[in-house]
């Protein structure tokens, strides 16, 4: 019988877990300190991460039986926190931040409504 740990799932010899990150982190990329059975273990995020993104650090998972020297991965998603109880000044400066993205800063949101044009076309 395993336990169930707080933070850890287990696949197979694959451990996984969700990091939460900021959304400017996602957004410009980052090192971020991601816990593993070994512990912490620095990781650079790629600039616009989009969450529900899967990275794996390889030979962090669990021993293999019988050959303690291969073991396998551990797998993160990446969960983008939005920011709440922003300040005044805080909206402003995102809603300015918005008004100057084009469409290509977003394409899953853009192909999404292309879809549903498409779908009521």
């Amino acid at each position: 019988n395993i336990r169930k740990h707080p933070i850890f799932t287990r696949n197979g010899m694959d451990v996984l877990c969700e990091v939460p990150i900021s959304f400017t982190q996602a957004a410009l990329g980052a090192k971020i300190q991601v816990p593993t059975l070994d512990g912490k273990e620095e990781f650079e995020i790629p600039e616009g991460t989009q969450t529900g993104r899967i990275f794996s650090i390889m030979g962090k998972g669990i021993p293999q039986v019988g050959n303690t020297k291969r073991r396998g991965a551990h797998r993160f998603t990446v969960v983008v926190e939005t920011p709440t109880r922003l300040t005044k000044e805080q909206k402003e400066l995102l809603q300015k931040l918005d008004e100057t993205l084009d469409g290509k800063s977003s394409p899953k949101r853009n192909k999404f409504f292309d879809t549903i044009k498409n779908f009521f076309d």
